[in-house]
């Protein structure tokens, strides 16, 4: 009885080639579908943190009638204390169930200033914290270890800084925006509508001594400020300060609660993603300086109007003469910047289209 062979089964090689290939492709499509999948989900949390802010200001404008100034405190920088130097995120912890933070620094005596490596500055605050920047040490400090918050205050179109005024400083200063240093602004003094106005924004953590996060070497002088100096600084391709063009000063997101300008306020004079520069005369952190808005997410950066809702901002937006030389902060004068410089001011008259 004739027995018939069996047909061997398998893959050849070709084939097994022609399979690895294909589920490389698919594996190369499905890549890019995860990452924005898993930004999306950063950018959403990103989003949620600014509104835990704008509930935060709202609860702190109904005990005080007024939101908390960017920058103040006690002492100054001769009799020591705070050295006006708490930051306005930190006046808002109780406001986003962190009390005992708060508690803890109103119990610190003496000289203790938010700006040194002691408890509880360097405490590490996850609503303070965008998770799509990867920055979390200082690239001009190593031994910096002061917690890092990626959200900071609206001071207008114009200076955005605590003067540099010294022993005294910091000094009062005023802004076209909804936030200043030692001076406080309320819901009555948003004349153009808090849902077109602009309470607070995103900033980056710097991940590079020459990119964002970091603000130019060169001081811009008080009379010829604009936000076109400040961005000449700056290479809009790669996003970066050429070689020597940037401060050894810290980098700007990594004091939480420092009310210096540089560490915690913005000017919407420069367009988001751009430069940022000293100004007004000043070269260090706490003077003056044209800040940009900064965030990792593609294309732009998220912003909390004084309403509390959350927009996302276009680093395209229409930012208007960018030569024009800042405002003085005693005016009300319609901001030269466009759309992005009118939703930095408060009380300038500025219609406000869709953006």
């Amino acid at each position: 009885m004739l027995m018939s062979k069996r047909s061997k089964t398998g893959f050849t090689l070709i084939e097994l080639l022609v399979v690895i290939a294909i589920i490389a492709v698919l594996i190369a499509l499905l890549l890019p579908a995860v990452q924005q999948a898993r930004e999306a989900a950063r950018r959403t949390q990103c989003k949620n943190n600014l509104k835990q802010f704008g509930l935060a200001l709202h609860n702190y404008h109904d005990v005080y009638s007024n939101f908390p100034f960017f920058g103040g405190g006690t002492g100054n920088l001769s009799s020591g204390g705070q050295r006006s130097r708490l930051s306005g995120i930190a006046c808002l912890l109780p406001f986003v169930d962190q009390t005992g933070v708060y508690q803890e620094i109103q119990s610190l005596p003496g000289d203790n200033p938010p700006y040194n490596n002691n408890l509880p500055w360097t405490r590490v605050i996850s609503v303070m914290q965008c998770p799509s920047d990867s920055g979390q040490q200082d690239p001009n400090n190593a031994a910096n270890t002061r917690g890092k918050k990626n959200y900071m205050f609206c001071a207008g179109d114009s200076h955005a800084g605590n003067g540099c005024a010294r022993p005294a400083f910091p000094v009062p200063t005023r802004s076209r925006g909804m936030f200043a240093a030692l001076t406080c602004y309320g819901i009555r003094d948003a004349q153009d509508g808090t849902s077109n106005t602009i309470a607070m924004a995103e900033m980056v953590a710097a991940s590079s001594t020459n990119g964002p996060g970091i603000i130019a070497k060169t001081v811009l002088p008080a009379g010829g400020a604009s936000p076109a100096a400040c961005a000449a600084l700056w290479n809009a391709t790669t996003k970066s300060y050429p070689g020597g063009a940037y401060t050894g000063e810290p980098a700007r997101a990594y004091r939480w609660a420092d009310g210096a300008g540089s560490f915690t306020a913005f000017s919407t004079a420069i367009r988001p993603n751009s430069a940022s520069c000293f100004s007004n005369g000043g070269g260090t952190s706490y003077c003056d300086g044209i800040y940009s808005a900064e965030s990792r997410h593609s294309g732009g950066v998220q912003v909390l109007m004084a309403d509390g809702a959350v927009r996302f901002v276009s680093e395209n937006i229409d930012t208007g003469n960018q030569a024009a030389l800042l405002p003085a902060v005693t005016t009300s004068t319609a901001s030269p910047y466009g759309v992005w410089g009118a939703l930095g001011t408060r009380a300038s008259g500025e219609v406000v289209g869709d953006f």
